[in-house]
């Protein structure tokens, strides 16, 4: 699970956190999002969030034929009425160190706590 105690809060508003939620339970009601960087307060790289800044979202537990769903999910939130593009990634896809530090200092968005961050502090430490 994410440590919530960097985590603290995120800059976005309930009703566009709420509209990201329901199109991501639409498509992948089976994945778990979080939400990382600069729209992360705090965050521990960068200056904070500017009201163009993208909403950065990696997912985990999806599943191989998931990739037509994303897609379309890409598509739902680009059409969407959000004022700033959402980046949505794939936990896979991230880089090892990015990936654990999403662990240890993402915020969860929607779906079920992550595994342990026990595995994602020793993937810091190699």
């Amino acid at each position: 699970m994410p440590d919530v105690t960097f985590a603290v809060s995120l800059d976005a508003g309930p009703a566009q956190q709420a509209l990201v939620r329901q199109l991501i339970a639409q498509r992948l009601p089976h994945a778990s999002a979080v939400a990382f960087g600069s729209r992360v307060v705090p965050w521990p790289f960068g200056r904070g969030p500017k009201t163009y800044s993208d909403l950065d979202i990696a997912l985990w537990g999806l599943r191989p034929t998931d990739a037509a769903a994303l897609a379309h999910l890409r598509a739902d939130l680009e059409e969407s009425s959000l004022p700033w593009r959402v980046d949505l990634s794939r936990e896979q896809d991230l880089f090892a160190s990015l990936r654990a530090l999403v662990q240890q200092r993402g915020l969860l968005f929607c779906g079920q706590p992550l595994p342990s961050s026990a595995a994602a502090q020793s993937e810091l430490a190699h």
